[in-house]
C-alpha cells in the first residue's frame, strides 16, 4: 500500500539554496535506484523546511534505506550540514489522492516527429504503459525490477507526471495521441546539464520511435531549452540503449564502477555525453 513520510527541519542561517539542490539531487537519487514516487518540499511561514516524499509502500521504502548508506554520498552529507535542528518525521498511509488533478503552470510543451507526437505524460497512460512496465526483458536494465498491477503502474508514473525539474513526453502516433507507446524524459541535473531516459513497450519497439524521439528530445534541449549538455547513464549489457544514444551522436565518457544496486545486482554504469556543438556538427 503506497505510503508516506512528512519530514521537518530548521536550516542554519544563509544555506537555504544548498541544501534545496542537495535535496533535489539526493530526491532524485532515491527514486532512480528504489523506485521511489519522488518528494515536495515546502518552506513554511516560520522559514522551516517540510517534504513530502511518497513510496510504493513501506517495505519499499525500509528496504531502500537498509540497502543503500544514503548518508554516506556527497549530496546527502551537503544537506545534513546545512540543518540546524531536525524535528520527528511522520509516517503517513495514502488514503485519497487528487493531486492529478492540479492545473498546469504553462502550456504543455508538444513535440512534433514524421510519424510521432511527443505530449507531457499523464497519470492516466498508466494503463497503456503497462506492458512496458511488466515486461522483463524491458526492465532488465532499469533501476527497479518490473511490477505487476495497473495500481503500481500509476505509483511508478507518479514522479515523471509531477516531478520537479524533469520534462516527460508520451510518446504516441499521430493517428492515435491518448495511446502512450512508451515515455522519453529530460532530467535537470547541475546548471546546464540534463540526463535523457526512454522506454518503449514492447510492441512499439523496432520501428525507430525511440530514435526519432530522441532526435526531437535533443533538439529541444539543446535549441529551446538552451542545454550545454546532455548524457546518459546505461548498463554495460544494454546493447539496444547503446546502440541508441550512439546513433543519436552521444559520445562514450567513462565507466563508473559498482554505481547501481538493482534488482539484478550491483551494476557498472557507462556514461554517454552530448554537447550542443556535437548537434551542430
Amino acid at each position: 500500500m503506497t505510503s508516506a513520510v512528512l519530514y521537518h527541519w530548521k536550516l542554519k542561517p544563509g544555506r537555504d539554496e544548498e541544501f534545496r539542490q542537495a535535496w533535489e539531487e539526493g530526491t532524485r537519487q532515491i527514486h532512480q535506484l528504489c523506485g521511489s514516487h519522488g518528494a515536495i518540499l515546502h518552506k513554511g511561514e516560520d522559514g522551516t523546511y517540510w517534504s513530502y516524499a511518497c513510496w510504493p509502500s513501506e517495505q519499499a521504502r525500509q528496504m531502500c534505506f537498509n540497502e543503500t548508506d544514503w548518508f554516506s554520498r556527497e549530496c546527502f552529507q551537503r544537506m545534513q550540514d546545512c540543518i540546524e535542528e531536525r524535528f520527528e518525521e511522520t509516517r503517513l498511509e495514502l488514503t485519497n489522492d487528487l493531486l492529478q488533478d492540479r492545473t498546469p503552470k504553462t502550456d504543455p510543451v508538444i513535440l512534433t516527429t514524421a510519424r510521432l507526437i511527443l505530449r507531457p505524460m499523464s497519470i492516466h497512460d498508466a494503463e497503456a504503459l503497462l506492458p512496458a512496465l511488466t515486461d522483463d526483458g524491458n526492465m532488465r536494465f532499469w533501476s527497479s525490477a518490473p511490477i505487476t498491477t495497473l495500481g503500481e503502474a500509476r505509483d511508478y508514473i507518479t514522479w515523471n507526471v509531477r516531478g520537479a525539474n524533469i520534462e516527460c513526453f508520451a510518446i504516441t502516433e499521430q493517428a492515435d495521441t491518448a495511446k502512450a507507446l512508451g515515455w522519453i524524459i529530460l532530467m535537470d541535473r547541475k546548471s546546464g546539464q540534463a540526463e535523457i531516459g526512454y522506454i518503449l513497450c514492447p510492441q512499439a519497439q523496432g520501428k525507430g520511435y525511440a530514435l526519432e524521439a530522441g532526435k526531437a528530445l535533443v533538439r529541444h534541449a539543446f535549441s529551446t531549452r538552451k542545454i550545454r549538455r546532455l548524457y546518459a547513464d546505461i548498463d554495460p549489457d544494454n546493447a539496444g540503449s547503446i546502440k541508441l544514444v550512439e546513433r543519436l551522436g552521444f559520445k562514450y565518457e567513462g565507466r563508473l564502477r559498482g554505481a547501481w544496486k538493482t534488482h539484478i545486482g550491483v551494476r557498472d554504469t557507462l556514461i554517454y555525453g552530448m554537447l550542443s556543438q556535437d548537434l551542430a556538427a
